[in-house]
């Protein structure tokens, strides 16, 4: 327990974590009352733009409504003033409610079959409801005169009871969830989500987590805002809240606490500030102060600090994520019919609207075997891969692996079973370096990784991201990353495309020592005759969606309409 928590927290973490503990404790002593009032509110607003930035800045999912569980929040304070009940309870009611919704709203708007406006729509609709609702249930409300809140701590004693709990809060957060595994999981999410799921992890479950850690958060920092606001309105809960939460943590920066913070605290204090100076102008002048960060500095100030600073590729690329954890499925490991197939394919079929792709493919792949596809371009070999790999359902016939029939189930629920999927395109974390890429893949492991030395130049390349790495580099940090995961079967579309001749060979070559060394199943999609040769334990031929022929290398070559269509021999 204690090792993993100094994983957790460096050096460097503590310090600044002191240092601010020592600014916040000497604010009431440098600071005039209404300048210290200020101060007060923009911790709030930095709390609420934490709470956005853990959904947003972290897993990637954008709220647009995200002022709803700010209300319920400061609604749930107030509320509770209001009938002389202790605000805390108030608070801690309204922050369960919070979750509950955003709960809700992702499961109705994260799920596989949900489009990618789904979840803008659904929070916008969110606030909408929670504001109009604030105006309509008067008894409950007072309507749009709103609920008057009063403490009489004072303002020194409202600051120092916010700042705490706003530290408290940001520090739990920080510490149980973005350096846990959820964290790293966020983090792969955002990254790509198709290489996440493919490495065993539900993108609905870990972004449906992230939003209600992030609405349970916005939803404290309503609660404490409730008494340093001395009113709450519906005003509290509405879309131009919603709106400004998204400007304050563009401008600060994402997936930073401290961008969170700054964006908060410089627009809060520049509204109160210049707002009255200024007038009608400071909306304009925020206006420009916003397209100028988006301009110059796409990552925000935090962002503009870190690159002045010279800060490690690594350190930005991690967003606060520990990427090295444990090693471990997220359950155990199913176990495996020996008496099955390791891949069988019963009477596939999978059409892509009117036009039928696959047309009744049976195919089984015994334990330990390499087969590899071939056949023209629309014979659907990749599509079938992708019927395997639970990225397309069929209209009909089963798949099985290992013995588990898993016709319905999703990407990330195969890869449980050890399914691994290499790409056309190699799939890899290009924000990240190849070093946390490998880092990520080992922590999801599903069984003890295979030993290559051939890949261990990666895991001492932490300096540049992956995107600046060559085709062929991205694809064997790509083959590393499955390998250090421990498939039990692995499924590849063309392996050896854009590579050289003699790299795709060695490619070939370490594939084949896998499966002997490891007894790993391989299915492989290739176009190139000289690497099926040095691959394949068995030749599948695919035409117009059907199996054409099958066997070794040479009885397939030997076949007449094989020879004539696909090997160019009359």
């Amino acid at each position: 327990m204690i090792s993993a928590l100094r994983q957790r927290v460096g050096a460097g973490h503590a310090a600044a974590l002191a240092a601010a503990v020592l600014a916040l404790a000497a604010a009431p002593f440098v600071l005039l009352p209404y300048p210290l009032a200020l101060l007060t509110l923009a911790l709030v607003y930095g709390l609420f733009a934490f709470g956005l930035d853990v959904a947003w800045g972290r897993a990637g999912v954008v709220s647009i409504g995200h002022a709803a569980f700010f209300g319920l929040g400061a609604y749930g304070s107030a509320i509770a003033a209001a009938h002389d009940v202790p605000m805390v309870l108030g608070g801690t009611a309204g922050v369960a409610a919070a979750v509950v919704v955003a709960v809700l709203v992702g499961l109705a708007g994260l799920g596989r079959r949900a489009m990618p406006a789904t979840m803008a729509v659904l929070t916008l609709a969110m606030t909408l409801v929670m504001s109009q609702g604030a105006r309509s249930w008067t008894s409950l409300t007072n309507g749009t005169n709103g609920l008057v809140v009063f403490t009489g701590d004072g303002v020194v004693g409202t600051y120092y009871r916010t700042a705490a709990i706003v530290l408290g809060t940001v520090v739990l957060v920080w510490l149980v969830v973005l350096r846990g595994r959820l964290g790293r999981r966020f983090l792969a999410i955002r990254a790509d989500q198709q290489r996440a799921e493919h490495l065993g992890i539900d993108p609905r479950r870990v972004k449906t987590t992230a939003l209600a850690v992030s609405g349970a958060v916005s939803a404290v920092a309503g609660a404490i805002a409730a008494p340093v606001m001395g009113l709450v309105s519906p005003s509290a809960a509405g879309i131009v809240l919603s709106t400004e939460v998204l400007v304050w943590l563009a401008v600060g920066g994402l997936g930073t606490i401290s961008g969170a913070f700054l964006g908060a605290g410089l627009v809060t204090l520049g509204e109160q500030t210049l707002g009255d100076v200024l007038g009608s102008w400071y909306l304009l002048l925020m206006g420009v102060l916003f397209l100028v960060v988006v301009r110059f500095a796409p990552e925000g100030l935090a962002g503009l600090a870190r690159t002045l600073l010279r800060r490690p590729v690594r350190e930005k690329a991690a967003g606060g994520a520990v990427l090295a954890g444990p090693a471990g499925p997220a359950r155990a490991l199913p176990p495996v019919d020996g008496a099955a197939p390791a891949v069988s394919a019963q009477d596939v079929e999978k059409d892509f609207g009117p036009v039928p792709v696959i047309k009744g493919i049976d195919l089984r792949v015994g334990s330990g075997e390499v087969i590899c596809l071939i056949g023209p371009n629309g014979a659907g070999k990749s599509t079938f891969l992708g019927v395997l790999a639970g990225e397309h359902l069929p209209e009909r016939g089963r798949v099985q692996l290992a013995g588990h029939d898993v016709t319905g189930w999703a990407p990330h629920e195969r890869a449980r079973l050890g399914l691994g999927r290499l790409f056309q395109v190699p799939s890899v974390f290009l924000d990240l370096t190849p070093a946390q890429n490998l880092a990520i893949a080992r922590a999801e492991a599903v069984q003890p990784p295979v030993a290559l030395p051939l890949y261990d130049r990666f895991l001492e390349a932490d300096a540049a991201p992956a995107r600046e790495l060559s085709l062929a580099d991205r694809r064997a940090l790509e083959l590393a990353m499955v390998l250090s995961w421990g498939p039990r079967i692995l499924l590849l579309d063309e392996p050896a495309a854009g590579l050289s001749h003699e790299d795709s060979i060695a490619l070939a070559r370490t594939l084949r020592d896998v499966a002997e060394r490891t007894g790993c199943t391989l299915v492989a999609v290739e176009h190139d005759m000289e690497i099926v040769r040095e691959l394949a334990d068995r030749v599948v031929v695919l035409a117009d969606g059907r199996i054409l022929v099958e066997g070794s290398m040479e009885e397939v070559s030997a076949h007449d309409e094989v020879r004539r269509a696909y090997l160019g021999v009359a």
